[in-house]
């Protein structure tokens, strides 16, 4: 009886299964926040170059008849009508067909891309806590740039004698003249997510939770650092494309400013 109950005892010890540990599951993350700002990139503007001879040979006065002539220039529809517009403020009647007391040649007409425009970081006069990297990251700006020429004659049809002259220039970025506004966010960002998976995994095959069932692991905490986007544009015109548009608009600009120029009495 002794010997079998011995037996008994020592066979229940042996097939009884080693203690094992629970799994471990990932942890909760903690709530990241993601911040949203602004900046600005202003340059300095150069007022638009404008050169205006009137000479006393003819005076033109109001109500005279100008004839637009513009073969050898590239002047569209739009800007035809509007350089029409601009002599008629100045009480000058714009005919098409025949005579006319005054001719007025479209010269030159010209749009040419110069040396990239920089533009540098604004202040902004509310503190930003991400200003300083920022600044540091993107200081700058280039943007395409592109000067445009007008240059036109008024001539006194019946002698030829030429009565007025005037050339006007300018560069897109004087001519555009709001800063350029740029959109970026500072976001929170778990870096060892990777690393607590593989920790957990690890920690979780049969030989490990052996181990932890008379052991016990900690689970490393999260880390949590901040990231910077790059820079979003929001406003204001920079490369080629957004830069060409603007140049319909600085052709009727340079030609109103030297048409106004033109004396009528």
């Amino acid at each position: 009886m002794f010997i079998a109950c011995l037996l008994l005892t020592t066979t229940a010890c042996t097939t009884a299964p080693p203690p094992v540990a629970d799994s471990l599951q990932m942890p909760k993350k903690p709530l990241l926040k993601t911040q949203h700002y602004q900046v600005s990139y202003s340059t300095a503007h150069n007022s638009p170059k404008v050169k205006s001879v009137q000479l006393p040979a003819h005076k033109v006065k109001r109500n005279q008849t100008v004839k637009i002539v513009a073969d050898n220039t590239s002047v569209t529809d739009i800007l035809f009508s509007q350089i029409t517009d601009a002599l008629k403020a100045i009480n000058l009647n714009v005919v098409t067909q025949g005579k006319s007391d005054y001719t007025l040649s479209v010269h030159q007409l010209e749009l040419n891309f110069v040396e990239d425009t920089k533009y540098q970081i604004d202040t902004p006069k509310t503190p930003l806590s991400t200003f300083e990297k920022i600044s540091l990251l993107y200081p700058t700006q280039q943007c395409a740039t592109i000067n445009a020429d007008v240059s036109m004659r008024l001539t006194h049809r019946a002698s030829g004698d030429v009565v007025w002259f005037g050339k006007s220039a300018i560069d897109s970025a004087s001519f555009h003249r709001e800063p350029l506004v740029y959109s970026y966010q500072q976001e929170q960002i778990i870096s060892n997510e990777l690393e607590i998976a593989s920790f957990i995994h690890q920690q979780n095959t049969e030989q490990a939770r052996r181990a932890r069932a008379s052991q016990e692991v900690s689970i490393p905490p999260y880390k949590v650092m901040s990231k910077m986007s790059s820079l979003t544009k929001l406003q204001g015109p920079c490369n080629r494309t957004e830069i060409s548009a603007l140049t319909p608009m600085m052709q009727f600009y340079l030609s109103s400013i030297l048409i106004d120029k033109i004396k009528v009495q």
